[in-house]
């Protein structure tokens, strides 16, 4: 899922019941039926949501949400502990007949401690913990006292280790090559990555030469961050060493890698 950029933002939320009217349209996207709409809110109630929070950076007819993909919406919701999670819903118009493939292997993620967690799932829906934070090209862009070389090499080097951890799972994240949508940084400074709806063991694993590339070599936020990394002049050498992990995805190579963004 790609999340989505500023359209609009609002820091005062509103909490509806499941079964509100304002919430036919988004259970039942991007066209509402009935049918659809009735197995959702069970799945939905069956999970143990309390109400479904409006509030993010997209508005869908009354309510906002925090994402929107071409399988998906994510928002904001309470649970019966009053515990903020996320919840995915699969849209109608979905190339997916389910997100049990996704939950899956987003699960497997999860047991190297990578991704948000996932609590629960069924056919259409996800619940899994909310992660709150900027995308990482808002982030980088901040001011140099919060996104400092220290910082931001720590954070770098926390996207590129889950993506080893990754490769070692030969799990393919599948769309890292962008990190904008799919990375997203806390307050506290702590990287996490997002959505793997795109994800497969079929592929050879790439996660950390997809980072890379979105990194260093190109992209929204490679000038930035090779700046303040100051490793414009190691550039040639990186791309060597991301070439030899390419080949043999190794520890020692892995290890080279991050040697160079010193």
């Amino acid at each position: 899922m790609q999340s989505t950029r500023s359209l609009q933002q609002n820091n005062i939320s509103c909490d509806f019941d499941p079964l509100s009217p304002e919430l036919f349209d988004i259970i039942s996207y991007p066209r509402f039926r009935a049918s659809e709409y009735l197995e959702r809110i069970s799945e939905i109630q069956s999970l143990g949501v309390k109400s479904i929070i409006s509030r993010g950076r997209l508005k869908i007819g009354k309510l906002l949400i925090a994402g929107k993909g071409t399988v998906s919406l994510v928002l904001r919701s309470k649970s019966c502990e009053n515990k903020v999670c996320a919840l995915k819903i699969r849209r109608i118009d979905s190339n997916r007949r389910d997100l049990h493939q996704e939950a899956r292997l987003h699960a497997t993620a999860n047991t190297a401690g990578i991704g948000p967690r996932i609590f629960a799932y069924t056919k259409n829906i996800i619940l899994m913990e909310f992660i709150e934070g900027s995308s990482i090209v808002d982030w980088v862009n901040q001011d140099d006292k919060t996104a400092n070389p220290e910082t931001i090499l720590e954070i770098v080097s926390d996207i590129l280790v889950q993506c080893h951890k990754l490769d070692k799972l030969h799990l393919d994240h599948g769309q890292l090559h962008y990190l904008n949508h799919h990375v997203i940084i806390s307050e506290s400074s702590r990287a996490t990555i997002l959505d793997f709806e795109s994800a497969s063991y079929l592929r050879r694993t790439s996660n950390v030469t997809s980072a890379s590339n979105s990194l260093f070599l190109g992209g929204h936020i490679s000038e930035r961050i090779t700046d303040k990394l100051r490793i414009q002049g190691k550039k040639e050498r990186l791309v060597c060493a991301l070439k030899l992990y390419k080949l043999s995805p190794s520890e020692e190579n892995f290890q080279d890698i991050l040697y160079l963004l010193k």
